[in-house]
């Protein structure tokens, strides 16, 4: 792949915002974290249903495998212990992943992933002979949410503040989820640290300790591709997830 990659062996706004800001706020000085309690992290999709084709004609799968297990050896080196959910790409069944996390003693679920775009945006394009798609003007990251996980105050404030380090560390936030590929209306959450609702995600609804997904980047879009396929970005987003992490009180603080 030329050195691109080589494969891999809505809800309205709750009436309680202003509250929810206020704990956001009080969340965000860092809380110690829970001795011993692991992290979930979660890749997403798996080998049958490997989710988006990005603009080279690599899976997302092969992409959230990857930058997962940067992100899990970043966390364990830190001190916070992580269970793998996913990793060996063989779990179709999406609510056996918070079930398997929790039943590990899991006390965050994050769910990995990166990002493509609606099918109208999708332009025809040919890479060494193979016929594949790309779409320019989409990049950036986003964090989901759901208001149908019992922990929701805990899980804004985490995603809040891995968004607010993905910032720090210069990327961008995607702007393009506002309205699903159904037409139905995605409101943020946390526009500034590029955190939307997203209610009916099972891996987040069905958690029963709180949970987010992270999408990384724009795996259609080559130019961010190029880079989100480099050790260094995937070494900067697994800092800013222990960065936010920490913030949050999830992970062990330095």
């Amino acid at each position: 792949m030329d050195g691109i990659l080589k494969p891999a062996a809505g809800l309205p706004l709750p009436a309680g915002a202003w509250r929810r800001a206020a704990w956001l706020a009080l969340a965000l000085m860092a809380t110690p974290a829970i001795a011993g309690v692991p992290v979930a992290v979660d890749v997403g999709h798996y080998l049958d249903k490997p989710g988006a084709t990005s603009a080279y004609g690599i899976t997302e799968f092969e992409y959230n495998h990857a930058l997962a297990g940067v992100i899990a050896a970043r966390l364990t080196t830190a001190g916070t212990p992580v269970r793998l959910i996913g990793h060996r790409g063989e779990m179709a069944d999406l609510r056996a992943r918070p079930r398997e996390a929790e039943a590990a003693g899991a006390g965050f679920f994050l769910s990995v992933h990166h990002d493509s775009v609606k099918e109208v945006y999708l332009q025809p394009w040919v890479w060494q002979g193979r016929p594949l798609r790309h779409a320019e003007g989409f990049a950036g990251f986003s964090l989901f949410v759901s208001r149908l996980n019992p922990r929701l105050d805990e899980s804004l404030a985490c995603a809040s503040a891995i968004g607010a380090a993905l910032r720090r560390a210069g990327l961008p936030v995607a702007t393009h989820h506002g309205v699903s590929s159904e037409g139905v209306a995605r409101p943020w959450a946390d526009e500034a640290n590029g955190v939307y609702f997203y209610d009916n995600l099972v891996v987040l609804k069905t958690a029963t300790v709180p949970a987010v997904l992270l999408e990384a980047g724009v795996i259609i879009n080559r130019d961010e591709e190029r880079a989100l396929a480099t050790p260094e970005r995937r070494a900067l987003t697994a800092d800013a997830v222990l960065d936010g992490l920490q913030r949050c009180g999830v992970a062990a603080a330095p």
